[in-house]
């Protein structure tokens, strides 16, 4: 190894093990899902955001249940921006609405490169939500206006 070649390799490790706490964010959306979404379409879904998220260094988790998805993305900046871009493009949901992106300390799945969750195993996970998870039977307009309330609050 030349030089230049050790110098360039210790300036990306330096520069790893230095990253700026800004450099980690989270992500949280809610969205639509379009007709036609069942278990095979998410484990689809799941199974290539987890190759996707290993390859980018992402963590995180994704909500599903009556139509709707909710997701949570952390990482680097650059990574979880690019994945939100591939996000708005996916037809396979609409209505993407960004909650918002924040810079965080330190993430809060990494043992995740993405889990997925419906209504009873994200109350059952993070049972601080579990009232506001459980009536969610009415209308998707309530579904809708709950999970952006829990949403904020994860």
């Amino acid at each position: 190894m030349s030089t230049g070649d050790c110098q360039w390799h210790f300036i990306n490790l330096y520069r790893f093990s230095v990253m700026n706490k800004s450099d980690l964010v989270e992500l949280k959306y809610l969205s639509e899902a379009e007709g036609g979404i069942n278990v095979w379409s998410l484990t689809d879904i799941v199974n290539a955001s987890v190759a996707s998220n290993d390859r980018l260094g992402i963590t995180g988790i994704l909500f599903f249940d009556h139509g709707y998805f909710g997701q949570i993305l952390e990482g680097d900046r650059s990574a979880v921006e690019e994945t939100w871009s591939r996000i708005q493009n996916d037809t396979r949901h609409h209505n993407v609405e960004l909650l918002g992106i924040t810079e965080i300390q330190e993430r809060r799945f990494p043992k995740w490169s993405m889990k997925l969750f419906d209504a009873k195993e994200f109350s059952e996970a993070f049972p601080q939500f579990a009232e506001q998870v459980n009536r969610m039977d009415d209308p998707y307009a309530e579904i809708l206006r709950m999970m952006k309330q829990l949403w904020q609050k994860v």
